[in-house]
């Protein structure tokens, strides 16, 4: 297979079977993801009852309460001879850390479950799924949790996927979200997009996406506790602002720990 096979084939997968984390605004999913969607937003009718009805059990923790940002060095960095679970581990160790360290103490966490998945009791393990007819390399890790207090809900979306090829990482690509504000700029980690859209019923959206030489890394985080399906589905406003401010992604995004 040859590097147009390559990239022919991941195109076909981010735009037909990605995981639905609201990356794109039209054609993410495909017919059976559309119709499941329509399927868990027909039922929805407040945060909790969207939730439970619509993904099914969920697994809640009580976040700690650090002193301050955990960089997930306890976690470990890449190092050579990694099985495919220790690199789920290290990198589920490094997300968990590094977002439960920035968000407000007391709030509660639970896992956006996929209607394939099986929940894990740490809403923060990675979700993976190999992409087939490539190299081991090309496999997507993705997760969702939704992020609730007195206040009101949002949500926090990882998704780490092969790299993006030449002139893909831009404000300009056509595989980049249309939204209301981007720049790009060039960091020691590779090139760093930054999003934000605002709906006109209040939906906040950051994205923070980091395109490296083995990996790209996206982190989202909006004010809504209710699963991004994607495919235009707006999902309701619950809360003033979402649990991670867009500086907060970008800081993650930077860990060691979460090249795969």
């Amino acid at each position: 297979m040859d590097d147009l096979d390559v990239r022919s084939a991941l195109t076909e997968y981010v735009t037909e079977a990605e995981p639905p984390i609201g990356l794109t605004e039209q054609g993410v999913l495909a017919a059976g993801r559309r119709s499941r969607r329509r399927r868990l937003s027909a039922g929805i009718t407040g945060a909790a009852l969207a939730v439970v009805a619509a993904l099914g059990v969920t697994f809640a923790v009580i976040a700690p309460q650090p002193d301050g940002p955990v960089a997930g060095d306890r976690c470990g960095t890449k190092s050579p001879g990694e099985t495919a679970q220790q690199v789920i581990t290290r990198m589920s160790c490094t997300v968990g850390a590094a977002v439960r360290s920035r968000l407000a103490p007391g709030v509660r966490i639970e896992r956006l479950t996929l209607p394939e998945e099986i929940p894990p009791s740490d809403p923060f393990l990675l979700y993976s799924k190999q992409f087939p007819e490539t190299a081991a390399a090309s496999t997507f890790y993705f997760l969702g949790v939704r992020v609730s207090d007195d206040r009101g809900a949002g949500s926090v979306y990882v998704r780490i996927s092969p790299p993006l090829g030449y002139g893909m990482a831009s404000c300009e690509a056509e595989n980049i979200p249309k939204a209301d504000s981007c720049t790009s700029r060039r960091i020691a980690e590779g090139i760093l997009l930054e999003l934000t859209s605002r709906t006109p019923e209040g939906l906040i959206v950051h994205t923070t996406m980091l395109s490296g030489p083995t990996a790209t890394i996206t982190l989202i985080s909006n004010n809504s506790g209710v699963l991004d399906t994607g495919d235009g589905f707006r999902p309701p406003v619950q809360s003033a602002e979402p649990p991670l401010s867009g500086p907060q992604l970008q800081d993650i995004a930077v860990r060691p720990g979460l090249v795969p």
